[in-house]
């Protein structure tokens, strides 16, 4: 009790009105006994409005009562409405196991009645189909009664059909219809077939628009007489073959009537046939037709063929590649769209269909061309045309590749080895004519640029235009074996045979150089191993004919520059220049220099001239050779000073690095 006493007295603690009345020190059992009168007084008043309020009091009651008779009423109802819907599910659960078991027993009669249908209907022949296939038209209506024919055919093939007693009755019949169908079917396609060797008839057209109408003729005998289908094929494959053979026949033949050779056995780089003194001539190279490239290159652009009426009738001339690529062009699009046609009417894959083959068709085309090729190769000198061929080949090979079609892959793989052997038979008779070139006496050989080089600069240019497109490896190696034959014939003979004179040496590699450079920029070919290893000889031998030039009218000087600068890099060098015998030549060095510095120039000048073709590159060398001028009389000047730093007795004798650059500058404006 006194635990609950604590908790009330902690709950009057909390109160407000508690608090207020303790804070104001009122007594609280006054205080208590006043609450009790407050609540008596409250409650007389409540009982007083509850009896003012007793008759609504007393309606409200009864309302209440109906309430919940209304209430009792639709709980009655909704548990009736519950029952019935209850039943009505039952129902509906009931119809729909009913629906669902008509339903499969109408699918089975329905499936059951399509098969009887289709029993009924394969195991009758109609009247009007027999007649049909024995006698009427054989046109695109006939397909259709082809196709009838044919589900009845496949019905008869069936296991289950020949077990019953429908089959023993028209199994005869389907027989004999499908015997005369084939017949009809064979006769009708080998009758179009043998339309395709009438001659101006466009064989693309006809199979287009007749033959594959009726491919479905063909896939009826392939399926049920495979005899006949194999015939049909065989009659399409001989006829195709023997008018492809006669088109690119008469492609390859009347296109050769207008061709033209541009290399000839004696068109070589040495030029064999030609006498020493014509050999190093100035002259014109003989055969420059037979190793420059010029607009022939144009062929590997062309992607239409040539007609030969236009040609012949133009009475224009054409390059053995110009007939290769048109024929290679006609025969990718011949094989293309032929080979399409055997994939839809024959049903072929990877360019075979029954009873024939791509091989059929084409093989003796192809033999054909492989034989006018080899024809060719056999009397031809002319590596650059051997070469466009080659890539001619391998570019058509590249499209039937793209194009999904095998069938040339073996073909074009032929051609390429027979090209490629042609190719280095002729590299190395132009090598073998470089190293048969016969060595001329000293006095007859012309420094100028040699016809074999000019040559061999286009024919190089010629092959580096065409080292692309998958044929670089090879081209490089033939490209070396040229460059190493030419580079032993400049360097290793001819200059050889100028070893007494270094500088005619240096003049005739020079000018060499420059014309092999200068072909090879013209041709847009400058960089490659070619354009390094000449311009290397090139820069090597500028260097040397500098050397040579200035030594006739400054080699003195030039002597005693080298000479003394070599002592005075040494500990106590000055000291032992005054010692040696070049010292007292110094001043007549001076004097000599001072007399004949301006005729030596002209002198270098005149021979310049003389000596380089290009000009160019003749003045290039001269100002490379008076800038050498001007380093060594600068370095001699430095000498002299180091020598006499008070000054030189001889002084006024020496000429002024400005009055050297005047001249030269004369030099170069005449330039």
């Amino acid at each position: 009790v006194l635990e609950y006493i604590d908790e009330d007295l902690r709950s009057f603690e909390q109160d407000d009105m508690v608090k207020a009345a303790l804070a104001k020190g009122v007594d609280l059992r006054q205080y208590g006994k006043s609450v009790d009168d407050e609540l008596r007084q409250v409650e007389r008043d409540s009982i007083m409005d509850y009896i003012a309020e007793a008759e609504e009091l007393a309606t409200l009651h009864t309302q209440i009562k109906q309430c919940d008779s209304i209430l009792d009423n639709m709980e009655s109802m909704l548990s009736g409405f519950q029952g019935d819907l209850a039943n009505i599910s039952n129902e509906i659960k009931h119809l729909q196991d009913e629906s669902i078991s008509i339903n499969i027993r109408l699918r089975n009669r329905k499936a059951v009645e399509g098969q009887l249908s289709d029993f009924i209907t394969q195991a009758v022949i109609p009247p009007q189909l027999v007649t049909a296939i024995c006698a009427s038209e054989v046109n695109e209506a006939y397909i259709e009664y082809v196709l009838e024919l044919n589900s009845k055919v496949r019905f008869c093939k069936q296991e289950s059909s020949q077990r019953t007693m429908a089959y023993r009755d028209i199994s005869a019949d389907i027989e004999k219809l499908r015997q005369r169908a084939s017949m009809r079917m064979r006769d009708f396609l080998l009758q179009k077939i043998a339309t395709l060797r009438k001659r101006m008839t466009n064989v693309q057209i006809l199979q287009q628009a007749v033959l594959l109408k009726f491919k479905s003729f063909y896939a009826f005998l392939l399926e049920h007489s495979p005899d006949k289908a194999a015939e049909v094929a065989e009659a399409y494959n001989t006829t195709m073959s023997a008018i492809f053979l006669r088109h690119f026949r008469a492609h390859v033949a009347d296109l050769a009537k207008c061709r033209v050779e541009c290399a000839a056995r004696g068109h070589v780089l040495g030029d064999e046939a030609e006498s020493m003194s014509s050999l190093f001539s100035k002259g014109p190279a003989k055969g420059e037709g037979a190793f420059k490239l010029g607009e022939r290159a144009s062929v590997l652009e062309s992607s239409t063929p040539i007609i030969p009426a236009i040609v012949q009738k133009q009475g224009a001339a054409v390059y053995e590649e110009s007939i290769w690529s048109s024929t290679c062009t006609l025969l990718v699009d011949t094989v293309s769209s032929e080979y399409g046609f055997c994939a839809d009417f024959f049903g072929a894959g990877a360019g075979r269909h029954a009873g024939g083959s791509f091989e059929n068709i084409f093989g003796k085309t192809l033999i054909h061309l492989l034989e006018h090729l080899e024809a060719f190769i056999a009397g031809t000198y002319d590596a650059i045309g051997v070469l466009l061929l080659l890539k001619i080949s391998l570019a058509h090979d590249r499209v039937m590749v793209a194009r999904g079609v095998s069938g040339l892959g073996d073909f074009f793989a032929h051609v390429a080895k027979l090209l490629w052997d042609k190719f280095f038979v002729l590299i190395e008779h132009q090598q073998q004519s470089i190293a048969r070139t016969a060595n001329p006496p000293p006095a007859s050989l012309d420094v100028h640029p040699l016809p074999v080089v000019r040559r061999y600069a286009e024919f190089a240019s010629s092959l580096q235009a065409l080292a692309g497109g998958g044929v670089e490896q090879r081209v490089h190696a033939a490209l070396s074996t040229l460059r190493a034959a030419m580079h032993n014939l400049l360097v290793g003979r001819l200059g050889q045979v100028l070893r007494g004179s270094r500088k005619r040496q240096a003049v005739l590699l020079i000018n060499n150089a420059d014309v092999v450079l200068a072909t090879l920029r013209e041709n847009g070919v400058g960089g490659g191993d070619d354009g390094r290893m000449f311009e290397e000889l090139l820069e090597q031998n500028k260097g040397a004919f500098v050397e040579e030039v200035l030594a006739a009218p400054y080699g003195r000087l030039i002597r005693f520059v080298k000479a003394t600068e070599q002592v005075l890099a040494q500990p106590g060098g000055e000291a032992t220049v005054r010692t040696l015998e070049e010292f007292r030549q110094l001043e007549p060095i001076v004097k000599e220099f001072h007399a004949h510095w301006k005729r030596g120039i002209e002198e270098i000048n005149v021979e310049v001239m003389k000596s380089f073709a290009n000009f160019k590159n003749g003045m290039e060398i001269l100002k490379q050779t008076l800038t050498q001028l001007l380093l060594y009389h600068t370095r001699f000047l430095d000498i002299v000073k180091k020598l006499f730093p008070d000054g030189a007795p001889f002084a006024r004798y020496m000429i002024t690095i400005s009055t050297i650059m005047t001249e030269i500058k004369t030099y170069s404006r005449n330039y």
